[in-house]
């Protein structure tokens, strides 16, 4: 999930991330990274994406087939501070813990902005044909805010389709959920031509 951030006067300052890259071993590393000058992570490192900016990285446990909130939250004391958390929402009865991903700290007062995108990518090793990418399925939620009131605003998702170098390579189908015309929930699933389960 991206995010953008804005001055007091509404104009850009760049743009952060945060996201989930699972493992096979019951963990997932959750990225929180920012992008340009105007970032640092005092717990993490002085880059992003080999780039300016600044990047976190937090171990947790992870479940496939759960569902999972990724929240960025202005500290309402500190309004340069952002905070990164995940949390196990697939159980509205019993929620897990919201697990803190660390911070990021602006150098001005800043607002987070109203819309942005999401993206899955491949990441890891790397890959030189399409038959090298296995079978991937998740969804998105729209997504919601929480004001210092406590009010909530859902969003809405849309799809821009499938992207990248690979794309007229790759078999799969995108649905989206709309409620009143809105899009609340975008599921996905496709793989690469050719590709072959090891044997």
């Amino acid at each position: 999930m991206q995010f953008g951030i804005n001055d007091a006067q509404g104009n850009s300052l760049g743009d952060g991330y945060i996201g989930l890259q699972p493992g096979e071993d019951g963990k997932a590393q959750v990225p929180f990274s920012g992008f340009g000058s105007h970032f640092t992570a005092p717990d993490g490192s002085c880059d992003a994406d080999g780039g300016p900016g600044a990047s976190n990285s937090t171990t947790v446990d992870f479940t496939f087939g759960h569902q999972y909130n990724l929240t960025v939250e202005q500290d309402p004391q500190n309004p340069q501070r952002l905070s990164g958390y995940i949390q196990d929402v697939t159980d509205p009865e019993h929620l897990g813990p919201r697990q803190h991903v660390k911070d990021l700290y602006v150098d001005r007062k800043v607002s987070l902005t109203t819309s942005y995108s999401g993206f899955v990518e491949h990441y890891g090793k790397e890959i030189d044909r399409s038959s090298q990418i296995a079978p991937t399925a998740g969804s998105f939620s729209a997504p919601f805010t929480t004001d210092d009131q406590g009010n909530i605003k859902v969003g809405s998702v849309k799809s821009e389709g499938l992207y990248g170098r690979f794309r007229n390579s790759i078999t799969g189908d995108l649905q989206v959920t709309r409620v009143n015309g809105e899009g609340k929930a975008l599921k996905f699933s496709f793989q690469g031509v050719g590709y072959q389960k090891p044997g």
